[in-house]
């Protein structure tokens, strides 16, 4: 009996990640950074363990999905829409001003105004996955900083469809009327039917379908990815979908069973992912341009948090909170490497510069656990976190 090389090479991929995730853990890190260390160390332009990068990514993308189906069932609905004001408005500011921002940076290089609005869309939108993950690592999905993350990543993954809109029409794309209808028509219809459900308890789960193991684990999943394929179908974001369909179970009492069954297979799609934003990082490109990226990286950071931060405050909140919540949205999210191939296929980023933003965005990810412990360490010095003693009292 030959080895199967696929076999040796998932070897590899668990041997390493589970040995830098005990590193990264004993030196206090969030474990998400191992995954993506994982994920450039074993990817196609360093040891090149991992080679079928497209692959990856796109199975991948199943934890995400999977990361919102889960924190759907932890969210509290009231508290969420006592924040709204924070959620809609707050975003849409921030969004406003990382446009501004940028084409008035790219003026100053005389360089088009579509490229600076696509980079205020690209900067403009922070990771739910890693801000999720960290949320609830941390046991922080119920504080108020929370609360508003949340809010405004959900605002954030609704507007990347007039975002999309906006850069295929500055690409000389044509307005597709038909598909903007169905997709404000069918996000208000499930919404609306979301809605209904959790008011009503109308949600009822036959028991003969949940009367083994294995129905539960394929229902769990049928659940999630089916509510993220229809939103993805009417041009949604599929972690919305999902994000829905969690917090329609909660509401009907139907999420502890999803929990106790689907938990295994969630922690390895989200590693999954992020051994797919690893992969992403171009060493050559990274050592080649190493200052120009750090610089890039260090400037996306200070402006997302300080932009955050004095939105936070100008809706009202404390310095301390404002702080936090700037700090955990400071990094660039993963669907703005599907703003950037918009923007290239679209003729607005060259290839090159489509290359730095690429990897500017995952390492914006791979950095923004350890901005965040630093963020939570300043926090804590005037008692905005609660210490590991008050958690345990």
């Amino acid at each position: 009996m030959h080895l199967d090389p696929m076999m040796m090479n998932i070897t590899i991929v668990l041997s390493v990640a589970l040995a830098l995730a005990y590193l990264t853990v004993r030196l206090g890190l969030p474990i998400v950074v191992a995954y993506i260390i994982t994920g450039i160390m074993l990817g196609p332009t360093m040891l090149g363990v991992i080679s079928d990068q497209d692959t990856v990514t796109r199975i991948g993308e199943i934890g995400v999905v999977m990361l919102l189906f889960f924190v759907g069932m932890e969210v509290s609905i009231p508290r969420l829409m006592k924040r709204w004001r924070i959620a809609f408005i707050g975003t849409s500011v921030q969004i406003a001003t990382s446009v501004a921002a940028c084409v008035a940076l790219v003026w100053m290089f005389d360089l088009p105004t579509n490229l600076g609005i696509l980079f205020g869309f690209v900067i403009s939108l922070s990771s739910t996955a890693v801000v999720l993950k960290e949320l609830q690592d941390a046991g922080e999905m119920d504080e108020p900083f929370g609360q508003n993350a949340v809010g405004v990543l959900l605002v954030q993954d609704i507007a990347i469809v007039p975002m999309m809109i906006v850069l295929s029409l500055m690409g000389d794309g044509e307005f597709n009327s038909t598909e903007l209808i169905k997709q404000v028509g069918g996000g208000l219809a499930i919404i609306t039917l979301v809605v209904f459900l959790m008011k009503t308890d109308a949600l009822q789960i036959p028991g003969f379908l949940k009367g083994s193991v294995e129905k539960r684990v394929l229902l769990g999943l049928l659940l999630c990815l089916g509510a993220a394929t229809l939103t993805s179908w009417l041009g949604l974001s599929a972690g919305l979908g999902a994000f829905l369909a969690g917090m329609l179970l909660a509401s009907s009492n139907q999420s502890d069973w999803i929990h106790q069954h689907l938990e295994s297979v969630y922690v390895i799609f989200v590693m999954i992912f992020f051994l797919s934003i690893g992969m992403m990082v171009n060493m050559d490109y990274l050592m080649s341009h190493l200052w120009l990226v750090w610089g890039a990286t260090t400037a996306v950071f200070l402006f997302n948090s300080g932009v955050n931060v004095f939105v936070m405050r100008a809706l009202g909140e404390s310095w301390r909170m404002a702080l936090i919540t700037g700090g955990l949205l400071s990094q660039i999210g993963e669907f703005s490497f599907l703003l950037a191939a918009v923007g290239t296929f679209a003729g607005i980023l060259s290839p090159q510069l489509h290359e730095l933003t690429v990897i500017v965005i995952a390492m914006t990810l791979l950095v923004s656990p350890v901005w965040m412990m630093q963020v939570r360490w300043l926090a804590r010095q005037d008692d905005v976190l609660p210490t590991d003693e008050d958690k345990t009292s």
